[in-house]
């Protein structure tokens, strides 16, 4: 397959870091044009992330900018804000995700794009979005699942709240931006109306708390959600069971069956029919016991393999906890083509991880390598809004647009 969903989607990335970058390399596997527009001698915060490896190449760079043109302008320079809007002209979508206020200030707001291209689409990602009494705070992924909820429900109640292992803030965010730039398109294509997106980080972490806004809703405030470490707070069995020698496996048990299921599987047929376990509900007061009797068992296998096997032949959901390694050499993971390999320019050849998405038509394959810092000034500026070689060259000695970074191969 080579179709790709969005052919034809031509996109002006302003964005940095995660958020914003991880979004349009979702955009640009999907067949969009990405044309990132990155500060001169500079580019964009990403690329001096770690880990840093041959040639300086950034890591965290490489992982969100696959495939994209990168061109270099001072956007302080109006004869920059120019070539911005001759390019909005000829584009669909605007993404920045700076600091509520910022793109205004830079003569770059919707308002602005709105006036060049009345149907054109800009999505703004903020921490708590574009208005209200937070809007102006600067934040980053930590500061959205703090005051989001999730972190007050992250770790053991023991203990302090726990950041997620990941920026769960920034993806999540890029995952429901993703989603709304669609049906902005689509509304478009019913109405030709543009529009403009506003996504909050806090916002979306909020929304994907489950029940726990629920609990406290219903209960009027008499249910208090808290941390439960590593077992789900009101159903059990349902969390992560240590097996020993530092081995560790998660199932889940919410119906009567998959519970007598698991109950044969683990010898334990007399926790079946007893009143302390008969429900979810119940269970998850009484885990103590239940934790106990199924790590119990676990531990008696030297082949962890043995173990969930059997877990697996009487159908009780369950999986090894993988490491990164463990994962990078999991089939099924290989299988879904979730690794790509790209051969960048300075590090040489890289495996990242690919966007998720699968269609029975089009593909989202994208091995490209990331942009070099101005790699792609002169395509740009003269393929698509016709300079001259002496405009460009002029251009570049007034330090409106920035040097190309120069291609040395690993």
């Amino acid at each position: 397959m080579t179709d790709r969903n969005l052919d034809g989607i031509r996109v002006l990335d302003f964005t940095r870091v995660l958020a914003g970058p991880y979004l349009t390399q979702m955009l640009c596997d999907l067949g969009a044009e990405i044309i990132k527009i990155e500060q001169p001698g500079k580019g964009a915060d990403e690329r001096a992330l770690p880990p840093i490896g041959r040639g300086g190449q950034s890591g965290y760079y490489m992982m969100l900018n696959r495939g994209k043109k990168s061109i270099t302008l001072n956007l302080k320079d109006p004869r920059a804000k120019e070539i911005v809007f001759r390019l909005a002209k000829r584009a669909d979508l605007v993404i920045e995700n700076f600091k509520p206020g910022v793109m205004a200030s830079l003569g770059l707001d919707y308002a602005a794009f709105r006036k060049v291209k009345p149907n054109i689409i800009m999505c703004s990602i903020s921490t708590f979005g574009q208005e209200g009494p937070y809007a102006q705070r600067v934040g980053y992924d930590i500061v959205a699942q703090a005051m989001s909820g999730l972190m007050w429900m992250s770790g053991f109640p023991d203990r302090p709240p726990d950041r997620c292992g990941t920026s769960i803030g920034d993806v999540n965010a890029s995952a429901h931006a993703l989603g709304a730039i669609g049906a902005a398109l689509f509304y478009r294509e019913r109405t030709g109306k543009g529009q403009h997106i506003d996504i909050s980080l806090r916002d979306c972490l909020t929304a994907i708390l489950e029940t726990a806004v629920t609990r406290v809703t219903m209960s009027g405030g008499k249910d208090k959600p808290a941390r439960s470490g590593c077992h789900h707070a009101t159903m059990g069995p349902y969390g992560v069971f240590d097996a020993g020698r530092g081995r560790y496996v998660v199932l889940g048990a919410l119906n009567s069956a998959i519970w007598a299921r698991l109950c044969a599987a683990i010898q334990r047929p007399d926790m079946i029919e007893d009143e302390r376990f008969k429900n979810p509900t119940l269970r998850a007061v009484n885990q103590g016991e239940v934790i106990a009797a199924i790590e119990a068992w676990l531990k008696t296998f030297d082949d962890l393999g043995e173990a969930l096997a059997v877990l697996e032949k009487n159908d009780v959901p369950s999986a090894p906890v993988l490491d990164i390694e463990q994962l990078l050499q999991d089939p099924q993971l290989l299988m879904r083509d979730m690794i790509v390999e790209v051969d960048d320019p300075l590090q040489g050849k890289v495996k990242l991880p690919a966007t998720p998405m699968r269609f029975s038509a089009t593909t989202v394959v994208n091995s490209e390598p990331p942009p070099l810092l101005g790699e792609h000034n002169e395509v740009v500026l003269k393929g698509m809004l016709g300079l001259s070689d002496a405009e460009v060259a002029e251009l570049r000695q007034q330090k409106v647009i920035g040097q190309e970074q120069e291609k040395v191969h690993a």
